[in-house]
């Protein structure tokens, strides 16, 4: 049976028939006449082809297949009543969609977001993550966060607001430096060197800013996505190139560490989508507080 064909309204009005025990006090209940209760529930039983109620004196009795519906539908109802109940109290939340990149996503805002709700106790944030490769989705979501100079054409944007730039530099694990310790750049060559199939220029880039391009170096572990490498590293496989100020919060608690965090060079930069319609005072306010923890 299709959805579409159910009367709602007849059942709506037996449910309250079957609750209440008598046409009278539905139609009271109900706020219409006698008569439009009982047609309604004679309607019911004739596209249902069953007998629901039968009268007993003054009060109508439940057949057993009244009973079966009223017991079905009631909690039908009841479920309905509370998740209207539950999305009317919601009426006064702001729900704001993010897309981000999965590793922006993983280790940069996901931390952050709970310090905004505690902020924000009515706002709620909800962040999506897009990989490497895949098309945003700029329909969907109020912010979108992109990486690169290059900015997308869409109609339905309506501002870029720039968060930050990489700062690439090398990251290790505290074991493995316990083990391997990187006093100097040319030390690198007793690390498995970690690379990711979206970045494959990182370390070279590194050992030329860090004039140990002609060394030779052990061999390394390849992923395809950089939160991959990132979890090989914190695993002490080996070290990484990657941006150190997206994993701050990874340095600050000794998952990760940084060797040499001068030894750097700039990596590509973040931006912030934000769609047309959208620049709301709860919006506002988040896009204010993104820009603010990125420059931070």
């Amino acid at each position: 049976m299709r959805l579409r064909d159910l009367p709602l309204g007849s059942l709506r009005t037996f449910a309250v028939v079957a609750d209440c025990g008598s046409i009278t006090s539905a139609a009271e209940t109900l706020g219409v006449t006698h008569s439009a209760v009982s047609k309604q529930v004679k309607l019911l039983e004739r596209w249902l082809g069953q007998t629901l109620f039968v009268l007993e004196g003054r009060r109508l009795i439940l057949t057993p297949f009244g009973d079966i519906l009223s017991r079905k539908l009631g909690s039908a109802l009841e479920d309905i009543a509370g998740a209207c109940a539950y999305v009317q109290r919601q009426r006064e939340r702001r729900t704001i969609t993010v897309e981000a990149p999965a590793t922006f996503a993983m280790y940069w805002l996901l931390p952050r977001v709970s310090a905004f709700r505690a902020l924000e106790p009515q706002t709620d944030v909800w962040v999506s993550t897009r990989m490497t490769g895949q098309s945003p989705n700029f329909a969907g979501h109020d912010l979108v966060v992109l990486r690169g100079e290059t900015a997308p054409t869409s109609k339905r944007l309506s501002e870029r607001v720039f968060l930050f730039r990489e700062d690439m530099a090398v990251l290790s694990s505290p074991k493995l430096l316990t083990r391997k310790p990187l006093s100097k750049p040319t030390d690198i060559t007793s690390h498995a060197l970690i690379e990711s199939m979206t970045r494959p220029q990182d370390w070279q880039a590194w050992l030329k800013r860090a004039k140990v391009n002609d060394a030779i170096v052990a061999g390394g572990h390849r992923f395809d996505h950089l939160f991959v490498a990132i979890q090989a590293v914190k695993d002490g496989l080996g070290s990484l190139v990657a941006p150190q100020n997206l994993l701050q919060m990874a340095i600050t608690s000794h998952e990760l560490a940084c060797p040499f965090p001068h030894l750097n060079f700039p990596g590509e930069s973040y931006f912030a989508y934000f769609a047309g319609g959208s620049i709301d005072p709860a919006m506002k306010r988040f896009k204010d507080w993104l820009v603010r923890k990125a420059k931070a």
